[in-house]
């Protein structure tokens, strides 16, 4: 979100995608960006002037590794203070610590080593002070009490915030919206999904998603294996694109009930042939071992030219719970 407002303020469409070797637009202003960039990487000067290189990018690094300096900066304030629980500095260094922790988490996944390494003080920490024969059990519940509040709640609340910001401004579709959840795609505006039937008619296409996170979805293309089947390749793609398209198809042996006037739907049960649009070759699978993972069979497109024994390996039944 820093990036993108830099791009808002350098007045930034977004046309240019920034392809590599090629120049720069005269209108867009990719000097402003990295100055903004750089910016970040000028606040750690204090902390080691070799991390100025990586923020001359238009890159997260520079926010992310600016976060991680202030982090370790109010993590040092709070031990220098240790010993002055409860002043108004103390309570000042905690709750910096817990404002830069949760900025971040939200930067970069990686950011939760810093959280991690707060974390583990914080545990080593209390449990000190549990050890000390002069610690009452209320001022013990109120060390407890502050921590939660200034590295947990304060944390958690910036990163939810962040995401919530995030959506805010994010609303409509485009073509990084592909590995979310199709619910999730239909609420947003300018969604194809929002206009699609819930029920499917032979000759529909459709697209498949993966329930395995990361996955995404059914995809093939004309690219062959270079082993095993040497067939054509059924993989599994993550963004929006015209091969993820597949056409529910009924078995050659079967006439479809669709016409002009009439429209035949599935059924739960129903046996069908799934047709790969792009190539018009009918998803595939038998005996054969997976390139990436010798546990599971590979999926692959045959053409109509099928051998007798292979033609129950292209029938797929339809089964869903209601």
């Amino acid at each position: 979100m820093l990036i993108g407002l830099s791009e808002v303020l350098a007045v930034f469409d977004g046309s240019f995608t920034f392809p590599s070797g090629q120049q720069y637009p005269e209108d867009v202003n990719y000097t402003f960006m990295r100055v903004f960039n750089a910016s970040f990487g000028a606040g750690c000067l204090c902390v080691d002037n070799a991390l100025c290189t990586i923020s001359r990018f238009i890159l997260l690094d520079a926010m992310l590794l600016f976060f991680t300096a202030m982090s370790a900066l109010s993590f040092s304030g709070l031990y220098k203070h240790r010993s002055q629980p409860f002043t108004r500095v103390w309570w000042g260094w905690l709750f910096a610590t817990g404002v830069v922790l949760g900025l971040v988490a939200s930067s970069k996944w990686v950011g939760f080593f810093s959280v991690g390494l707060v974390g583990l003080y914080t545990v080593w920490e209390l449990y000190d002070i549990f050890g000390q024969s002069r610690t009452r059990i209320r001022s013990y519940a109120l060390h407890w009490s502050a921590r939660i509040v200034a590295l947990v709640v304060v944390l958690l609340a910036i990163y939810m915030l962040c995401f919530r910001i995030y959506f805010g401004l994010l609303y409509k579709s485009g073509p990084g919206d592909a590995p979310m959840d199709s619910l999730f795609q239909a609420g947003l505006q300018g969604t194809g999904l929002a206009n699609q039937s819930m029920d499917i008619a032979y000759g529909s296409v459709i697209t498949l998603k993966s329930a395995v996170p990361g996955v995404g979805l059914l995809h093939s293309h004309a690219d062959i294996y270079p082993d095993g089947s040497k067939q054509q390749q059924v993989t599994g793609y993550t963004h929006a694109d015209q091969n993820n398209n597949w056409v529910v198809e009924t078995m050659h042996s079967q006439a479809r009930g669709n016409t002009l006037e009439t429209l035949e739907f599935e059924r739960n049960g129903d046996i069908v042939r799934l047709v790969h649009a792009g190539t018009n070759r009918n998803l595939h699978s038998h005996a054969v071992a997976a390139i990436l993972n010798f546990l599971f069979f590979a999926p692959f497109t045959f053409g109509f030219d099928y051998p007798v024994e292979e033609l129950a390996n292209r029938k797929w039944l339809l089964s869903w719970n209601v």
